[in-house]
C-alpha cells in the first residue's frame, strides 16, 4: 500500500478546500485594480497611435476630415484614462467592504463573470473550482449571514457602488476601443495604400525614362492602380 506523504496530505486538503475562500473571476477586487491598470496603458497606446502621424491621418480621414471631431475622440480616451487612474486611487482610499468578493459570489456573479476561482492555502493562489461552485457560494453567503442586517445593507450599497463605477468606464473603454480598432484595421491600410501610390507616382514621374510605358517603374505604376477597386479614387 502507497503511503501518502504529509505534505501531499496538506495539498489535497488544501485543494478540497478551495471552495470556502471563493471569487469571481473577472469581477474581484485585485481583478478590478488590474483591469483598471490595462484600461489606462491601453487609452495611452491609442494616444500614442492617434498622435502619431498615420493615426492622426487615420482618425481624421475616418470622421471625414472634421478635425474637431477627431480632438474630441482623442479627448474621449485622455478622460477615461483619467478616471481609470482617479477610480484605482479612489479603490485605495475609500472604504471598500471586507465582504466586496464574496457578496459577489453569493450573487451568482460567477455566472457571468468566468466562473469561480477558489484560494488554495498550500499553493499559495486562487485555482478553478468547478464543480465545487455551490458549495462556494453557499459559503459566502453563510459569511454573509453572520453580518447584522444593517451591516449588509451599508456593505451591499458600498459594493455595488465601486461595480457600477467599474462597469461604467469598462464599457466606455469597450466602445471606445472597437471604434480605434476600426480606424486601425480599414485606416491604416487605406493610408498605406495611398502613401504606396504616391511612392511609385514619383518613381514613374522622376525622368524622361521612368515616363516611358516600356520602363519597369510605369509597369509598376500601371499595374498597382489598375488593381486598386474605382472606390479608392474618390476623394
Amino acid at each position: 500500500m502507497k503511503m501518502i506523504s504529509v505534505e501531499e496530505t496538506k495539498r489535497q486538503k488544501a485543494s478540497q478546500l478551495r471552495y470556502k475562500k471563493p471569487i469571481a473571476k473577472n469581477l474581484n477586487l485585485e481583478f478590478i485594480e488590474q483591469d483598471l491598470w490595462d484600461i489606462q496603458e491601453e487609452c495611452e497606446n491609442v494616444r500614442w497611435y492617434t498622435d502619431s502621424e498615420d493615426g492622426t491621418d487615420s482618425l481624421i480621414n475616418a470622421l471625414d476630415g472634421d478635425e474637431d471631431e477627431a480632438y474630441e475622440f482623442k479627448m474621449a480616451f485622455a478622460d477615461l484614462c483619467a478616471e481609470c487612474d482617479r477610480m484605482g486611487e479612489d479603490l485605495k482610499e475609500e472604504w471598500v467592504p471586507e465582504c466586496f468578493d464574496i457578496f459577489f459570489v453569493a450573487a451568482g456573479a460567477g455566472d457571468t463573470y468566468g466562473g469561480l476561482l477558489g484560494w488554495d492555502s498550500y499553493e499559495g493562489d486562487y485555482f478553478g473550482i468547478g464543480c465545487s461552485d455551490s458549495f462556494a457560494e453557499d459559503e459566502a453567503k453563510k459569511k454573509l449571514k453572520q453580518m447584522t442586517k444593517d451591516e449588509l445593507i451599508v456593505a451591499a450599497r458600498q459594493c455595488f457602488k465601486v461595480y457600477q463605477a467599474y462597469i461604467g468606464l469598462r464599457t466606455r473603454y469597450d466602445s471606445l476601443k472597437a471604434a480605434i480598432d476600426i480606424l486601425r484595421d480599414q485606416n491604416t491600410g487605406y493610408l498605406q495604400a495611398v502613401k504606396e501610390i504616391e511612392r511609385l507616382y514619383e518613381e514613374a514621374s522622376k525622368d524622361h525614362w521612368s515616363r516611358e510605358k516600356w520602363s519597369k517603374e510605369s509597369r509598376e505604376w500601371e499595374q498597382y492602380t489598375d488593381a486598386l477597386p474605382p472606390e479608392a479614387w474618390i476623394q
